[in-house]
């Protein structure tokens, strides 16, 4: 460890706690805090009422629903693109990816564009799905959003827990594809199957805006859409103890489920090995197979991301609902009509809130990414961690009963929301990186004379690059679509771009609320691919033995 490290460490830590403290562990006290003064005389008759006893419900059958579907998709979807041979595989690792990228409200708005009364396919087929608003299309929709995080968190598990000379030891001893696969890969990739099973869950019991869209039309309640219209009525005590009683019951419930997996599935999902990310050879006689599973792929996509956004984007330039989608019933006006000096405001304080909050959290991640080398630092990062699995309405709400008194209505206040919810998407990707970073030359360096920032500036920043530049990029994306916490915070002149679009929503505009979805997809999807392409072009490449040596040759060399 180079010189005066080990006394820098404490102070960082103290640093981090402090962050931790301000934006986390008091908001939360302070909600358990109000709940025992002001509502205890309310809980029993609360808890005793159908509506919310029924939002409850509603939110533990869909969480325990979506991921008992989107499991098996995405390690499905996990373990068909580990294969080399299948047609056009890096594309479809990129498209699987789609849902991830467009904000999961404009996602479930483009569903009832393409499927529900006078959307796309009523208009052009006559065909029409009467139940996409309700609790049906909430749990599909909700499906389509986190199939992706599931084949994320398999295929990384897949790539460093797997190992292809076993299975192909398996089929020579006779094992059968599906044998093998039971018996083999499933077995190996299971710890990050559980971890994935248990992230969707927590995940989906804090989801609002999916619900909110497509379930609250339809009066199909859960917790976090509860929360919601409770601190509309902002002047009902009742409602406001309410919203909070239930923001606490959303952190019994992630804790109850989060604890238990993180300790028993967290020392089994470390890496055994380097990830190999290349995909398992070609195997005989398996291209009919490849092609049906990529044809599988495209109808899948096809069905739940391309049709809706491509609905979605001829919604936003068709004069009126119910017109067919044709050319000669084409225009701007929608845009036109959105694209207001009101609607540049809310943008601009999105895109300045998105920039800084990814910037300060890429600073706020790589300082837990140090001080976690010490023992002393563990404990603050895996509470950062657990800070992902909770409830943005939950912090939303906590954050505003501590500082609201100052900050309610500000953009403050959504800026320490975004660094309380987002801290571990800058945290671990910086992290893992400096893992795999080579100690030996920040000390040669440190011994050679060179100062702390020089040798970070000179030695560690050119390969840490890549997850800086990730994480950035992550954060970024995440609050600039962000509309749970948003939704909670924002004030008169304080309104996010992802709240416009949820409120022209809930007003019933069609055309424009497409417009605006449009827009905000954009917003997202363009920096996100070039900054993609940026981490690409920064990511080290192996280095190649020249063609022209024996292979004998090229090895020792």
């Amino acid at each position: 460890m180079p010189r005066g490290t080990p006394r820098l460490l404490p102070r960082l830590t103290a640093l981090v706690v402090a962050f931790l403290a301000v934006l986390v562990v008091l908001p939360l006290c302070r909600l358990v805090l109000v709940v025992w003064q002001e509502g205890r005389a309310d809980i029993a008759p609360m808890a005793g009422s159908d509506g919310l006893r029924t939002a409850v419900w509603h939110t533990v059958a869909l969480a325990a629903a979506v991921t008992l579907a989107a499991v098996p998709i995405g390690v499905t979807m996990a373990l068909v693109l580990r294969r080399s041979d299948l047609p056009g595989r890096p594309f479809w690792q990129v498209a699987v990816l789609v849902p991830v990228l467009v904000p999961d409200f404009v996602l479930g708005y483009s569903w009832t564009q393409a499927y529900a009364r006078a959307g796309f396919t009523d208009t052009l087929l006559g065909l029409r799905w009467a139940g996409i608003q309700g609790p049906l299309g909430v749990w599909l929709v909700l499906v389509v959003n986190a199939a992706p995080l599931v084949y994320l968190v398999v295929a990384v598990g897949l790539a460093a827990r797997t190992e292809p000379d076993l299975e192909r030891a398996a089929r020579v001893s006779g094992a059968g594809p599906a044998t093998t696969l039971l018996t083999v890969t499933l077995r190996l990739a299971l710890p990050g199957v559980a971890a994935a099973a248990v992230l969707v869950f927590v995940l989906t019991l804090g989801t609002f805006a999916i619900p909110q869209v497509l379930g609250a039309p339809a009066g199909f309640s859960t917790v976090t859409t509860r929360i919601y219209a409770n601190l509309s009525l902002g002047g009902d005590p009742t409602s406001f103890i309410e919203a909070i009683t239930l923001a606490l019951l959303l952190v019994i419930v992630a804790a109850v489920c989060v604890a238990p997996a993180d300790a028993l599935l967290a020392p089994r999902l470390r890496a055994v090995r380097g990830a190999d990310t290349q995909g398992i050879p070609a195997l005989p006689g398996r291209r009919a197979v490849r092609r049906a599973e990529a044809f599988g792929l495209a109808g899948y996509l096809f069905l739940t991301v391309a049709l809706p956004l491509t609905a979605l984007v001829l919604s936003s330039v068709t004069r009126a609902l119910g017109l067919p989608p044709t050319p000669g019933n084409w225009t701007l006006a929608h845009f036109r009509e959105v694209l207001t000096p009101r609607t540049f405001q809310a943008l601009g304080r999105s895109l300045g809130l998105a920039v800084v909050a990814a910037t300060v959290l890429v600073l706020l991640g790589a300082l837990v990414a140090v001080i976690e080398r010490a023992r002393s630092g563990r404990a603050a990062a895996t509470l950062i961690t657990l800070t992902l699995v909770l409830p943005g309405s939950t912090l939303a709400v906590g954050l505003l009963i501590t500082y609201g008194r100052w900050l309610s209505g500000t953009l403050t206040l959504i800026l320490l929301a975004y660094l309380a919810k987002l801290w571990a998407f800058a945290h671990r990707p910086i992290a893992g990186a400096l893992d795999r970073l080579p100690p030996d030359e920040m000390h040669a360096s440190r011994a050679s004379g060179a100062r702390a920032l020089t040798a970070v500036r000179t030695v560690a920043l050119r390969p840490l690059a890549p997850a800086l530049l990730g994480a950035w990029l992550v954060c970024f994306l995440s609050a600039l679509h962000e509309v749970t916490m948003s939704s909670l915070l924002y004030g008169p002149g304080t309104e996010t771009f992802a709240v416009v679009v949820l409120n022209s929503q809930e007003l019933g505009r069609i055309g424009p609320t497409a417009a605006l979805s449009v827009v905000l997809s954009l917003l997202v999807t363009v920096p996100a691919v070039l900054l993609f392409l940026a981490v690409g072009r920064l990511r080290p490449r192996p280095s190649r033995p020249p063609e022209h040596l024996p292979l004998e040759v090229a090895r020792v060399g």
